[in-house]
Order: C-alpha cells, then structure tokens, then sequence
C-alpha cells in the first residue's frame, strides 16, 4: 500500500491510497533438463508475508524469492529437472524463506499464490559443470600517501591463480617497499572467532625513476575483497584492491549409477556473512549448504548421486548465513533464487553441476548343476 498526497504551495489538500499487487511470469514453459528457467515477480512488498516468496518444485522447496534491494522486482533462476512430463512450479507467500501451505486461512490470504507448469522433454542441455559469469565487482578508490603517486592493478577481479599486473610510478628510488596481502582469518562457530590477517608476499623495489612493475598470482585464499598494500616499515604508501571469484575445481566423477560417491571442488569461496556459503539443491530440492570460512575459501562438497537413471542437476545458490541475533534465523541458510538482482553481499554467481545416473550393472546369470 502506498499513499498518495496532493499538495498545493507544499500544503495537503488530497490523500488517497494505490495498493500495489504482485504479478509472476515464468518462461520458458518446457525444455529439457538443464533449461534455464526465469520467473519474473514484480510488486513484493515489505510487510511481513509480503517480502518474501516460496518456490516448489513438485511439492519440495526450491528456494525464495527476495526483492528487498530492488523495489519489488526481481527474477528467480533455477533450471528444469525430473523425468520428461509436466511439473509444478508453486509460489507460495512465506515467513522467513518457509512456505504458507494453507494460506488461505491466513491473515493475508488476498495475497496471488500462483502456479506454473513446465513440460521436462527428453534429453538435457548445457555444459555439465560451469560457473555463472561474475558481475564486475565495485571497487574501493585507490589510496596513497602522497601526492603524485599512482598504483593500478589490472585486473581487479578473477579466480585464485589469476595473474594481475600491478604498476606504480612517483615512488622514492631505491627505496624497498613491502608487498602485504590482506586477508581475514577463523570463523564464527568457535570462541576464537576470526580477525584480519596480514600475509607479506614480497619485496618491491622502485626503479630510478620511481617506478614498479609486478605481476602477482593471487593466492589461494577466501572469495571477497582484498587488500593489496605496499608498506615501507609500519606506513602504508599505497593501497589497491582485488575480489577473489570463486571457481569450480572440478566435479568427479560426472556419472555413474545411484550410490556413487560424487565430489565438487571449489575454490574462493568468501569470508563475509554474505558470501561465505553457498546453498545445494539436487534436482530443485534442498539438500544444505557448504561454509568456506574456516578452510580459507576452499570447499570440498561429497554426496552420494541418487535418482533414475538420466541426467540430475546439483545447483549451488548464494545464501545470507546469518543475520542480525534479533531476527529469526530460518531464513538464512536457504537458496535465494533472486540472486543476481538482490544477493545484499558481492552479487556472487550460481554454480551449475550436471550428473548423470547410469543403469545399475547387470549382474552374470549363476549357473547351478544337479
């Protein structure tokens, strides 16, 4: 509900009222599995049962729908799973990431519960295992500690292991700076905590001229934002910034028959209440959530493969893991499907597995003699 006042010579002379109501597409309406799916929801609101909404997939919750960040609009990604045949697609208003079953004896059971079909066809699409692109990553100005000099690192964002240049100029010459990797160390399940950490990389000495040239490899360390500093005894003389993406190691194996072991490996997974996990689901039902913290970004995810034989999608969601200790907790944890429009955190990707289950092995025929 929002209001609406006239005013004439900045005084009140009308007020009224526009309520404005939720609407929901999906497209497409069939594919087969591993088709990127888009439901489109415009008009969430900020009340309680009005900010949030519930998506199931045949009766099992997917994950939830946010615009908090966005004025009310927002668009779930999620992918099409299951045997060829007709699925439902349900969004149901919820309170902290839980759906309403029987809304309509709630308090706010005017509220649109709409439902969808997708028709899964035979086959499946896609690479089998693949990061989403990343969005640019915003950055902190580049700081030094005198007038006249400059630093630029290029790039700004990649995965561990990504080479960047990092060039400066204006610099004393011949004066030995120290290269400083800033990172956060710990976690938040034990009494210990966490705390920044300062790791040194090398030693940088500026030419004649006052110049520098280094390429670095970043190292294997949490997702995020980092600190790349060049320090001369306790002082900071210059300071740039790069964001560690996370990136899929691998996934082994990608098939086998129900019962396999299967492992997915990644690397640059975050530190912040934001990025620091990412949510699992296996053919669009929840399954739990993997924390990079205290392995410094690196997550080791093991499950068994389970279903008919055919493809099966394993998608790996942003979440929030936790939020301020007054609010209740159930809705963080959970696959927030709106994440490339509203993610409060660094606008971190989704992550795309395909497995496939194969027919279980015959067995030889036993042979007996009378």
């Amino acid at each position: 509900m929002h209001e609406v006042i006239a005013r004439i010579d900045g005084r009140p002379v009308a007020q009224s009222a526009i309520n404005v109501t939720q609407t929901f597409a999906m497209t497409p309406a069939s594919g087969p599995v591993g088709t990127p799916i888009e439901l489109k929801a415009t008009g969430l609101g900020w009340r309680t049962m009005e900010s949030t909404w519930v998506v199931n997939w045949d009766n099992q919750e997917l994950g939830f729908v946010s615009a908090a960040g966005t004025r009310g609009s927002a668009v779930a990604r999620f992918r099409a799973t299951g045997s060829a045949g007709d699925h439902i697609v349900k969004l149901y208003t919820g309170w902290q990431g839980l759906g309403y079953l029987n809304y309509e004896q709630s308090p706010v059971a005017s509220l649109p519960r709409p439902q969808f079909t997708f028709r899964t066809t035979a086959g499946a699409v896609g690479d089998t295992a693949y990061v989403e692109p990343y969005q640019p990553q915003p950055m902190p100005q580049i700081e030094t500690a005198k007038s006249g000099t400059r630093l630029t690192l290029t790039p700004t964002q990649g995965a561990v292991g990504t080479h960047a240049v990092l060039k400066g100029e204006g610099f004393a010459p011949g004066a030995p700076l120290r290269l400083v990797w800033e990172t956060a160390v710990g976690s938040r399940v034990t009494d210990a905590g966490f705390a920044p950490q300062q790791n040194e990389m090398e030693d940088v000495t500026p030419g004649a001229d006052g110049r520098i040239e280094r390429t670095l490899t970043i190292p294997d360390d949490l997702g995020g934002l980092h600190v790349v500093a060049l320090r001369r005894g306790g002082d900071v003389v210059a300071r740039a910034h790069f964001a560690i993406e996370t990136s899929l190691v691998g996934v082994s194996p990608r098939s086998g028959p129900a019962g396999t072991p299967v492992t997915i490996h990644l690397k640059g997974v975050g530190w912040t209440e934001y990025d620091n996990i990412y949510v699992a689901t296996y053919d669009n039902a929840y399954m739990g959530y993997a924390c990079g913290f205290n392995s410094h970004g690196d997550v080791v995810i093991n499950f068994t493969a389970a279903g008919d034989p055919g493809p099966h999608v394993i998608d790996l969601y942003p979440g929030i893991y936790q939020g301020p200790p007054t609010e209740p907790q159930q809705l963080y944890r959970l696959p927030q499907l709106t994440y490339a429009d509203d993610h409060p955190g660094n606008r971190i990707p989704a992550i795309r597995v395909m497995f496939e289950v194969t027919p279980p092995a015959r067995r030889s025929p036993t042979s007996t003699r009378d």
